[in-house]
């Protein structure tokens, strides 16, 4: 390899995303959507509902029944991750 290469994969800047080092989980979604009561305020929903959401680290059944829309909404809310909300509905559920 030439020095001027060299010099340019060394000068390469480092990639923007950062690669999780755990499983991402329903809470670190609701953080990044703003927390627990951001998110209750933007759904119409009461903020131990949220809570008790992350600490069972799942949406609720009816969200996997097609009753509600929390995962569309947990989706657009969503500030620097970018998940679907296929992928929002599917955190800690045992498939």
């Amino acid at each position: 390899m030439t020095d001027i290469a060299q010099q340019t994969l060394s000068q390469a800047p480092e990639p923007a995303v950062s690669v999780p080092t755990r499983p991402v989980t329903l809470r670190d979604v609701i953080k990044d959507c703003g927390g627990a009561s951001a998110v209750a305020a933007g759904m119409g929903v009461a903020a131990p509902s949220v809570y008790g959401w992350m600490s069972q680290g799942h949406l609720p059944l009816s969200e996997l029944h097609g009753k509600t829309n929390y995962s569309d909404q947990l989706a657009a809310m969503q500030r620097s991750m970018r998940l679907s909300a296929v992928e929002i509905r599917r955190l800690g559920l045992r498939l």
